[in-house]
C-alpha cells in the first residue's frame, strides 16, 4: 500500500517555507507517496511546519487517524525573528504530541530547545534543499553598468531582514549596482538600485546569476533559501555574523557590517572564481533535494516502522484524552 502523507498547509507563491513545501510534495509524489492537503482525509502521516498548523486541527487529524504520525519540521523560534510569542506557543504545543521533530539546522536546534526552550522533542538535523536545475551558475543574465553587482533577496519587510542596512551600503557606494529582489518597496530611490519586486523562481535565478555576490544582513535565520539559492548560482555571501549564516556558507563567503562592507567585498571579489565553484559545490554536497528529502523520507520511514510497534488502542487513548490531560497539568 502506498504511503498517504497530510500537508494541511494552503501554497503561497513566495517564502521559502512554501517552496520548501512544494517541491517537497513533488518529490513524494515522484516516489509513489500520495499526498493530500485535506486534514480530514485519511493517511498515515501528519506533516506540520512549524507553527503554521492549528493545534486543534491536528487533533481532529488523529482522531480521524489513531496511528498516523505526526511530523513537525522545526524552523525556528518565532521570538527569535521578532515575532508575537504566541506563535511559540502553538508550536509547543504541537510538538507535545509529534512523533518526529525534524530541524533545519544545528542554530535551527539551538534557537528552540536552548536559546527559546520551546520544542521539547529532540530530533535530526536536516538541511533545506535548493532546486539545482533551476538555481545553478549557467544560463540568462542581465547586464548592469557598474564596476560590481550586489544581490540582495527578502519577502519579508520584518526588521529582522537588514532592509535598512542594506540601503546604507547602496547610499555609500554610488559606484555599484544593488539587485533588489523581493519585497523592498521602502527603497530609497538611488540610481544604483534596482527593485525587481517580486520574482517567479526562474526570474530570481537570473537575477542572481546577473550579479557577483549576494548581501543579506538577515538576522537569527535558521537555514535561509535565498543564501541556498545564491550559492546554488555560484555566489558568494557576504553576511550577517547571526543564526545558521556560518554553518550555512561556510567557506564560501565573509561575515560583514555596513563599515566592513567595502572590504569585505574587495576580498571575495579577488577570489571569485575560486569561490564560485566552491558555492556551487557547497550546494551540490550539502542541499541537493534528492540527498536532503531522501533523509526526510527515511527519518518517517523509521518512525512509521516503530509505530507499527505500538498497539492501536494506545493511540487512540492518547488522540482523545490528551487535552483532558493536558488541561490538568499532567502533560
Amino acid at each position: 500500500m502506498k504511503t498517504r502523507v497530510c500537508i494541511p498547509i494552503k501554497f503561497q507563491p513566495q517564502g521559502g517555507g512554501f517552496y520548501f513545501l512544494d517541491a517537497f510534495v513533488s518529490y513524494l509524489h515522484g516516489i509513489g507517496w500520495e499526498v493530500s492537503r485535506d486534514i480530514d482525509s485519511a493517511y498515515e502521516v501528519l506533516f506540520t511546519n512549524h507553527w503554521m498548523t492549528p493545534y486543534a486541527d491536528i487533533l481532529r487529524g488523529v482522531r480521524r487517524n489513531p496511528r498516523a504520525l505526526i511530523v513537525q519540521r522545526i524552523d525556528g523560534a518565532a521570538q527569535n525573528y521578532g515575532r508575537d510569542a504566541e506563535a511559540d506557543e502553538r508550536q509547543a504545543k504541537v510538538n507535545k504530541i509529534a512523533d518526529l521533530t525534524i530541524f533545519q539546522s544545528n542554530y535551527a536546534r539551538y534557537s528552540t530547545r536552548e536559546k527559546y526552550p520551546v520544542i521539547k522533542r529532540d530530533g535530526p538535523i536536516i538541511f533545506n534543499p535548493v532546486d539545482l536545475d533551476v538555481f545553478n551558475p549557467n544560463g540568462e543574465r542581465k547586464k548592469y553598468p557598474r564596476k560590481a553587482q550586489v544581490a540582495c533577496v527578502t519577502w519579508s519587510t520584518n526588521a529582522f531582514k537588514g532592509l535598512a542596512q542594506i540601503y546604507a551600503v547602496a547610499k555609500q557606494h554610488p559606484d555599484i549596482d544593488f539587485v533588489l529582489c523581493g519585497s523592498f518597496e521602502d527603497a530609497p530611490d538611488l540610481a544604483n538600485i534596482y527593485k525587481l519586486g517580486l520574482l517567479t523562481r526562474k526570474d530570481l535565478a537570473i537575477a542572481l546569476r546577473s550579479c557577483q555576490v549576494l548581501l543579506t544582513f538577515s538576522k537569527n535565520e535558521a537555514c535561509p533559501n535565498h543564501v541556498l539559492e545564491a550559492l546554488a548560482c555560484g555566489l558568494p555571501v557576504l553576511y550577517e555574523d547571526s543564526g545558521a549564516m556560518r554553518e550555512v556558507v561556510g567557506d564560501c563567503g565573509l561575515p560583514t557590517t555596513v563599515e566592513l562592507f567595502e572590504e569585505q567585498l574587495g576580498s571575495v571579489l579577488s577570489r571569485l572564481g575560486d569561490l564560485s565553484k566552491a558555492a556551487r559545490q557547497r550546494a551540490q554536497d550539502l542541499f541537493d533535494p534528492r540527498r536532503n528529502f531522501k533523509q526526510y523520507v527515511e527519518a518517517i520511514q523509521g518512525q512509521l516502522e516503530r509505530r507499527a510497534a505500538v498497539p492501536l488502542a494506545i493511540r487512540s487513548a492518547v488522540a482523545w484524552t490528551y487535552p483532558l490531560l493536558q488541561r490538568a497539568g499532567l502533560r
